[in-house]
């Protein structure tokens, strides 16, 4: 008999090696499946926003709007998680509402559905506005997944900035108009407007919003050169009102001294016809031309008068047609920004014609 191969390894061992290897394994892929289906079921709206984001194809114009608000990988995946999606009029309207004079609503973020609707702005000069209102709303979509514990947290630092922002602003009428629909919308109202408009932020909050923007300053620059043209537009329109108003004073003024002039002058000019008339009434003819030149003198301060008068009135109505103009660009802007018009109208009456 020959002497056994002692290189050779036993098969049996070698087969419960491979068995146990291969337990060990399937414990292990049953452990990590387990833990996995725990962390979902603790996780459902991550799951169901990654699910989401998975199936989204964002647009060109959707994917500049993640881009050019500097919105972080987390920033944009909320933003996509919300499908946001740009509208026309009729289509935004019946997603985000009606409208009210004076107001415009450019986006919204619809809880029911945690999805979020963009009016087409199509104006190019305002068309950065749009990067804004996809940076507020993709905010909007965060303060929706926020814990309370972690909304509740920034609920000071957040009226802490409020604060600081003049109670005639434009800002401040805003917040009270969303505050005055719905009480509670306040906070995350400000949360958005802060995140997006207000450059110079606490520590906390700045911490806070880079999570969800790379350079926050840049949506926030955006914001500023839309605002811009808005402040400039309302400045230049309240400087003519008050060039309207100061002109229509004084023309009331002058043309109210003038008709006390005109009839005082009227009265001396029939007392001096009814003298002059009168057999004797004047005794020499130096006297008659004298009386008759200071009448004539008169007579003709007040034509001056009256014609300085009527330049303002042309200058009142040329500023008339400047406002106006100003007011139908301001009306045009206003509707780009689906807002229905509210004109502005001069401070002052026009004046009575001479």
């Amino acid at each position: 008999m020959s002497e056994p191969d002692r290189n050779r390894r036993p098969p049996g061992r070698a087969g419960r090696a491979v068995l146990l290897v291969v337990a060990g394994i399937c414990i292990a892929a049953q452990a990590v499946l387990l833990g996995g289906l725990a962390w979902a079921a603790a996780n459902p709206r991550l799951v169901s926003d990654t699910l989401t984001v998975w199936q989204y194809e964002p647009t060109p114009a959707i994917a500049g709007y993640a881009s050019r608000a500097a919105m972080s990988d987390e920033g944009r995946f909320l933003f996509y998680a919300s499908q946001p999606r740009v509208l026309s009029e009729l289509d935004f309207d019946q997603v985000c509402g009606g409208r009210e004079p004076g107001v415009g609503v450019l986006g919204c973020y619809t809880l029911a559905d945690g999805r979020i609707a963009l009016f087409d702005i199509v104006n190019v000069d305002l068309q950065d506005f749009e990067v804004v209102v996809a940076a507020h709303e993709m905010l909007h979509a965060a303060w929706d997944r926020l814990s309370e514990a972690e909304q509740a947290a920034l609920a000071a630092p957040l009226e802490e900035v409020f604060a600081g922002i003049a109670p005639d602003s434009e800002l401040a009428e805003r917040v009270a108009a969303y505050e005055a629909a719905d009480p509670a919308s306040r906070i995350p109202e400000l949360y958005a407007i802060v995140g997006t408009e207000i450059a110079d932020l606490s520590p906390v909050l700045e911490a806070h919003y880079a999570r969800w923007f790379d350079d926050r300053g840049q949506v926030v620059a955006l914001w500023q050169q839309v605002e811009a043209i808005f402040v400039e537009l309302e400045a230049e329109l309240e400087r003519l009102n008050a060039e309207l108003e100061r002109l229509a004073a004084e023309i009331a003024t002058e043309q109210d001294a003038a008709e006390r002039v005109a009839r005082r002058l009227e009265a001396d000019i029939e007392a001096f016809n009814a003298r002059a008339a009168r057999p004797g009434g004047y005794t020499s003819q130096e006297a008659f031309q004298r009386d008759r030149r200071a009448l004539i003198q008169r007579q003709d301060a007040l034509t001056r008068s009256i014609d300085a008068t009527n330049a303002k009135v042309d200058e009142y109505n040329t500023l008339v047609e400047q406002f106006e103009a100003l007011n139908a660009q301001a009306a045009a802007l206003g509707k780009e920004l689906n807002i229905d018009p509210e004109p502005l109208e001069p401070g002052a009456e026009p004046p009575a014609e001479p």
